[in-house]
């Protein structure tokens, strides 16, 4: 579950009083499963979920991604994707993990020797990210796409009715939806943005805002 999927789950779960918790492979991971009413037995991870890793030359999270879906893989059974130029590692169920290992050899022409990691780890890094400021006219969903990825509002409009955005991992179709600082929004293909806050106004009423763009 995405963390979105997870503060729903945590909702329900505090409402009829059952015990929940969270794993991914890492505290940092964002793709999680929980396991209700753990403490009967000490939880070990290695018990749900297995992480894969092999070593790659240049492919891309939507490369490693779509290989394992097209093993007809439910994208509910993976977890977080962490890859580099040379390396990458995955969660997945571990009912799943030894079908992957020996059925996934090949992602985009390129061979690749996929191993258990054997401490069983994600090896998460914090995001890195780019500094960015200007002006929104206000603080709706469309002008800050519209100065986020330098597009005309009625291009933003579109991609927000084309369920492309997410804001805090959620779907939002709304274009008019009225943004708070420190919010995610993620936009298909566009990469992630996170609005930081309204630093002031102009003399014409503009909100001058900060934000990032996750590398």
């Amino acid at each position: 579950m995405d963390p979105f999927e997870q503060e729903v789950i945590e909702s329900i779960a505090n409402k009829n009083k059952i015990d929940i918790k969270f794993i991914g492979g890492n505290d940092l991971a964002e793709r999680k499963i929980f396991i209700a009413n753990f403490f009967y037995e000490p939880i070990v991870e290695s018990n749900y979920i297995s992480i894969l890793q092999f070593d790659h030359d240049g492919l891309s999270h939507p490369d490693v991604l779509g290989s394992l879906m097209s093993l007809n893989l439910d994208r509910e059974t993976i977890g977080d994707i962490v890859i580099d130029k040379n390396h990458c590692e995955f969660a997945i169920l571990k009912d799943e993990a030894s079908f992957v290992k020996y059925n996934l050899s090949k992602i985009k022409r390129q061979s690749i020797n996929i191993e258990f990691k054997e401490n069983n780890t994600l090896d998460i890094k914090l995001d890195d990210f780019t500094n960015h400021s200007g002006f929104v006219s206000s603080l709706r969903l469309d002008n800050l796409i519209s100065e986020f990825i330098n597009t005309s509002r009625t291009k933003a409009k579109d991609l927000v009715k084309a369920k492309l955005v997410k804001v805090n991992y959620e779907i939002i179709d709304d274009p008019s939806k009225i943004i708070n600082e420190n919010s995610m929004i993620s936009i298909r293909r566009e990469g992630r943005f996170i609005f930081d806050e309204v630093k002031g106004t102009s003399k014409k009423g503009n909100s001058y805002i900060t934000y990032r763009k996750l590398k």
